[in-house]
């Protein structure tokens, strides 16, 4: 990939790139520059937006919440029911029963399997979560972005990012937790409020998903998605550079927890 002089900035050609937004062919990127030149070709080619972004281990792997690639849809009201009732107990600060998208969120934040899917407006925490799972560093990772708006517009019509509470968007809540006679199988991009650190650090925004079509298999998504694609050979330098810039599992999920797991992953000079 050709970089200016400074070695940073210049939004990249299509021709250079070897991929066109009409197409979804992957931009491969293989270092610093490469991504900081794609991520700001990406914003053009999105009409000079700020992008969503997802980092995902796994190219290949499509852009679906965990309840519908775990197969697990079925039981959704099930184990947001379940959820509901028993944590009251051991949470302090639980929504209202009313507030469906409010108990949506608590349960993705704990690990319930979901109908939200997590973006960032950050590409630095989209990369360290591409980059996490060393399990999978034989595999291509793969950073996705997202035009939030344009989703909407082409699935709503408005292309405008929706509220949690807005009613466009109130029905896929609902859902999640009892049959409301208007089931919908769109899926939207919507804003939250930061009733947790984790989101406010995390940068946190998500889509609910209303059926279980990948985002990147929805009509017209050419012209709200895009993909770039990190070799896996490439892998553990990004991961070098993420850890160098601040980005570590302690600084995203700060408690003594994820702490520990942190000092654990990283090695250390003994000290006599």
């Amino acid at each position: 990939m050709n970089v200016n002089s400074s070695g940073w900035g210049r939004a990249p050609e299509r021709e250079t790139l070897g991929w066109k937004v009409n197409n979804m062919a992957d931009i491969e990127v293989r270092n610093f520059p490469e991504l900081l030149d794609a991520a700001l070709g990406i914003s053009k080619l999105f009409g000079d937006i700020k992008p969503w972004w997802r980092g995902q281990a796994v190219c290949s792997w499509d852009l679906l919440p965990s309840i519908y690639h775990r197969n697990m849809a079925v039981k959704e009201r099930n184990m947001t029911f379940r959820f509901k009732n028993m944590a009251k107990a051991r949470h302090a600060k639980c929504p209202s029963d009313t507030d469906s998208p409010g108990w949506l969120f608590l349960m993705q934040h704990y690990g319930l399997p979901t109908r939200l899917l997590d973006w960032t407006e950050s590409l630095l925490v989209a990369m360290f979560f591409a980059l996490e799972d060393r399990r999978y560093d034989n595999e291509h990772g793969a950073l996705w972005a997202l035009n939030p708006a344009q989703l909407n517009k082409c699935q709503q019509g408005d292309g405008v990012i929706f509220s949690a509470d807005h009613p466009h968007v109130a029905p896929l809540f609902h859902e999640a937790f009892a049959p409301s006679g208007k089931q919908t199988d769109l899926v939207l991009s919507v804003l939250t409020d930061q009733m947790d650190i984790r989101q406010l650090i995390q940068q946190s925004v998500f889509t609910v998903h209303g059926s279980g079509t990948p985002i990147n298999q929805l009509p017209g998504t050419d012209s709200f998605v895009a993909k770039m694609q990190i070799p896996k050979g490439t892998k553990e330098e990004f991961r070098e550079l993420i850890d160098l810039l601040g980005i570590s599992r302690a600084a995203l999920f700060p408690d003594l927890e994820n702490l520990a797991v942190d000092l654990c992953q990283r090695g250390f000079t003994t000290v006599a």
